[in-house]
């Protein structure tokens, strides 16, 4: 270690030393080996689980595997460059073309990671004279895309076309740069939907630009698997990933082709970053392939998310205000959460607590999200679980 760097990394002590007083500190140890869905395997033991995104149980079906493998034997592990130097491959080109009809739009483009999409298309969209309006609860990767910008940055409350259309009366008016507004579709945390139709019509009116990040919906909701934002054509860019439905990782934004042209030219997270690999995007191509020809039926799966939010809304827990397949149960505070999650954990179900900073101070709660692969008796199996720790917290 080079002289002195032990005392330079103490600057960060105090940081992480509240993280362990405040019992928030992160770390890397929560791993699982992969089980076939919607199984998990920890330390020898195997969980139900009932905390990933991988809604479709795709990430271990055998035809995602295959087009991972078969990308990788033909085309190589990795594309060895941005698509502007060497990495564009036409594999590139037709999965592009195939999402782009898959989500209704002219046009679409991809990225490494949603993340990656969100931070570096925002900078590429506004400016310092522009605005950006973004929804509270947004994902923590809008926030920093709209930061990084320097565009004025207003957040309207969750979920409020008044209090956005409010924000813009006051504030657009004067503005020299371009006007964005940037929600979710599904929110992560709360698993509610965006009103849509109604912040189309805001956009419409104030000539604003409209991003929709549609992770969580694309590949369940939709009659085609195709998220909630493509059946608004008023929605400017419609940002779509692969880590959760699609079983894979990386995303794509679906635009028109003029934006797409824009964000070639001028997103930094596009024009610097090494190319998707080709076993990623035969994963994603069998993936969307499935996803498009019905033989998952989502409609059955959607009527089994209603039914476990049913089933546990009769046994007493409050899933409001979601409807989707990420399920927020309330917990009166941290420590029950925690504690709620070491029960689980004991009866063999892997759920996960959420605490600030992730959400706001005191609205902690489980966050359980229902797969495809699910059947009535393992959400009984979960739903029974929850009663029997409500009823030992009672009795304390």
């Amino acid at each position: 270690m080079e002289p002195g760097s032990t005392s330079r990394a103490q600057q960060f002590d105090k940081g992480l030393a509240e993280r362990v007083r405040t019992r928030r500190l992160r770390s890397t140890d929560r791993t699982v080996t992969a089980s076939d869905p919607p199984y998990r395997t920890q330390e020898g033991r195997t969980f139900l689980d009932f905390c990933s995104n991988d809604y479709l149980g795709l990430s271990r079906d055998r035809g995602v595997v295959d087009g991972a493998i078969r990308y990788a034997e033909t085309h190589g592990a990795g594309a060895t460059g941005s698509r502007l130097i060497a990495g564009g491959l036409e594999i590139h080109d037709s999965l592009e073309r195939g999402l782009a009809r898959f989500a209704n739009r002219e046009a679409a483009l991809l990225f490494s990671s949603g993340f990656q999409a969100n931070v570096s298309i925002l900078p590429a969209i506004a400016n310092r004279k522009g605005l950006i309006f973004t929804d509270r609860h947004a994902h923590h990767s809008i926030l920093q895309g709209a930061l990084a910008s320097r565009a004025k940055l207003l957040r309207f409350r969750h979920n409020d076309p008044d209090h956005l259309g409010w924000l813009i009366e006051r504030h657009g008016k004067g503005s020299r740069g371009p006007a964005l507004i940037v929600t979710e579709s599904i929110f992560s945390m709360d698993g509610d939907r965006a009103p849509l139709e109604a912040i189309c019509d805001l956009a419409d009116r104030n000539d604003a630009l409209l991003m929709v990040d549609d992770a969580h919906a694309v590949g369940v909701w939709g009659s085609d698997g195709e998220g909630l934002a493509p059946a608004h054509p008023r929605i400017d860019l419609v940002l779509g990933t692969f880590g959760k439905a699609f079983g894979s990782s990386g995303a794509f934004v679906a635009c028109g082709t003029s934006l797409r042209s824009h964000l070639v030219n001028f997103c930094g997270g596009f024009i610097y970053s090494t190319a998707p690999p080709p076993p990623v995007l035969g994963a994603v191509r069998a993936a969307l392939e499935k996803i498009t020809s019905g033989e998952l039926r989502q409609d059955r799966f959607q009527e089994r998310i209603r039914n476990a939010h049913d089933a546990l809304r009769n046994a007493g827990f409050d899933t409001a205000p979601s409807d989707s397949q990420i399920v927020p149960i309330p917990m009166e505070g941290e420590d029950d959460a925690l504690s709620c999650a070491r029960f689980l954990h004991s009866e063999g179900i892997l759920a996960v607590a959420i605490r600030p900073p992730t959400v706001p101070t005191g609205s902690s709660r489980l966050r359980l999200t229902i797969n495809r692969l699910h059947t009535p008796e393992q959400i009984s199996q979960l739903v029974a679980a929850l009663r029997r720790y409500r009823d030992q917290a009672r009795r304390k």
